[in-house]
């Protein structure tokens, strides 16, 4: 894949001028909305402390916890989707591709559905549960046969536990009519009325993943070279494959766990930034983390300014984006190999 920038000195500079993109995308998220403040506004109100000012109430207790979740989350999805895409070999792998997003929402649906499970903070813990369960089935299904676990493998088992995971959820929705709306917004994903304690319980785990996935640059550039020249390497490909997986689904679970099904930034994201800086993992991964943080912004912003005062479910925003990229990615992958 062609890249934009090739020395490292852009690079670095390209860092600069996305981190201050993030930047104005995190002010317009706390500025913009059914009430639009100045930037004196929000200094006002981040430096003060009172609490029954309106300005203060919708900033602090809606757009702040909004502005960090997207900030977070949409930097878990992006490195979610690298990682996938690593370990499938596939430019349209993702989180869900491996049955993360379905394993998620069905152990959701089971918990507030079958067991009236209300507490959102409690529902974190089960939703990254739900993704730890399918990432173990999908490597046990991979790892079936005499063949070792390989990329093929992977694919097919995460489209097997993905049709299971939702053939399941759509039985126990259709018994169980009357708790469809407790989970509809788990199932299409939004950010809006999430606090920011729901980002807090998951956010050591996103964070330390983050960084253990930007320190394994150079590990991850001999991966993809390959399985027998990494072994030929030196490389340990057993642990290297069992440690992106568990990267991948806490980033992956962890997210979901707080936006609920937001699909598709772990397939744009990704390919936004080998398209800057090319396929090397050492850059790869921290240009996927503001591009994807930057993406999560902007798309809830959209979700605000689109139709006001009605907001249009996160979910929705991203795969109105997502699908005709996923196209044009199926697309042009078939014309490279004809």
């Amino acid at each position: 894949m062609g890249r934009i920038v090739r020395q490292d000195k852009m690079k670095w500079i390209g860092l600069f001028l996305l981190t201050l993109l993030l930047i104005i995308c995190m002010l317009a998220s706390l500025m913009l909305g059914n009430t639009n403040f100045t930037l004196t506004d929000i200094y006002k109100t981040l430096t003060s402390s009172n609490s029954k000012d309106v300005a203060h109430i919708i900033i602090w207790q809606e757009r702040f916890p909004r502005m960090v979740i997207a900030v977070v989350t949409g930097a878990s999805l992006a490195v979610a989707g690298v990682i996938s895409q690593l370990l499938t070999r596939n430019p349209l792998g993702s989180p869900s591709v491996l049955g993360i997003n379905s394993g998620s929402i069905f152990v959701i649906v089971v918990c507030v559905v079958l067991f009236k499970v209300s507490d959102l903070h409690i529902l974190v813990y089960f939703s990254l549960l739900g993704a730890l369960l399918a990432a173990f089935l999908v490597y046990l299904l991979g790892s079936l046969g005499r063949s070792s676990t390989s990329a093929i493998k992977l694919i097919l088992a995460g489209i097997a536990a993905n049709a299971m995971f939702v053939s399941f959820t759509q039985i126990i929705l259709l018994m169980n009519q009357k708790g469809m709306s407790d989970v509809l917004f788990w199932m299409a994903g939004t950010i809006s009325g999430r606090t920011l304690d729901m980002i807090l319980a998951v956010l050591p785990y996103l964070l330390v993943s983050l960084v253990v996935t930007c320190f394994l640059g150079r590990s991850m550039n001999i991966y993809a070279s390959g399985e027998s020249i990494a072994k030929g390497l030196g490389q340990n490909v057993f642990v290297m494959k069992v440690t992106l997986l568990i990267l991948m689904v806490v980033l992956a679970g962890g997210s979901l766990a707080v936006i609920g099904n937001v699909g598709f930034v772990g397939l744009i994201i990704p390919h936004l930034a080998k398209a800057i800086v090319g396929n090397g993992y050492p850059w790869l991964t921290p240009y996927s983390i503001l591009l994807g943080s930057i993406f999560l912004l902007i798309a809830d912003l959209s979700t605000r300014l689109i139709h006001p005062p009605a907001e249009i479910p996160l979910g929705v925003i991203t795969a109105f984006i997502g699908a005709p990229f996923f196209i044009y990615v199926a697309f042009k992958g078939g014309r490279a190999r004809e």
